[in-house]
């Protein structure tokens, strides 16, 4: 008989950064240029990054439950990892990360440690850090932030849940 595969909890269901992803939300919606959704102003709009922000979330499992699959934490691992190095060479993104750049930069400049820890709930910080930058309005025109959101969510769906 198959051995059952347990469902890990996912991001959401621990912690969400809603105060910066509410930041953001209240940020996109006094926007009114840039994006077809702002010609007209909806009494309902719902910003784009928080939904962002909501999905990932949702997907993604929790690097901290121990049902997590080794194949996300190494894949997570990476990605943060990457992310963390553009974040110091490239300032688009540096501009985007700014509520997180001690965050990024203490990774970046020690990735060997942080890779080597085996620490689930800095993992899980360092995702929770990128999902709060990614609910700003101006992240969604980032490619590096939009790959990095991908491999995640791809990888994230490699496994029954």
């Amino acid at each position: 008989m198959a051995e059952v595969q347990k469902y890990p909890k996912r991001l959401i269901e621990v912690d969400l950064p809603i105060r910066e992803i509410s930041a953001h939300a209240s940020r996109e919606k006094s926007i009114r240029h840039g994006h077809i959704s702002t010609l007209h102003i909806w009494w309902a709009r719902r910003p784009l990054g928080a939904c962002r922000a909501v999905l990932c979330a949702s997907l993604w499992p929790d690097p901290a439950d121990p049902d997590c699959p080794q194949p996300f934490l190494d894949e997570a691992l990476q990605v943060v990892c990457d992310f963390a190095e553009q974040v110091l060479t490239n300032k688009a993104i540096a501009v985007l990360c700014q509520a997180h750049w001690d965050t990024w930069n203490r990774i970046a400049r020690d990735v060997s440690s942080f890779r080597n820890s085996g620490d689930r709930m800095a993992l899980r910080g360092a995702l929770l850090d990128f999902i709060a930058d990614y609910a700003n309005w101006d992240a969604s025109n980032s490619p590096e932030m939009t790959a990095a959101c991908q491999r995640l969510t791809l990888l994230s769906r490699s496994w029954p849940t």
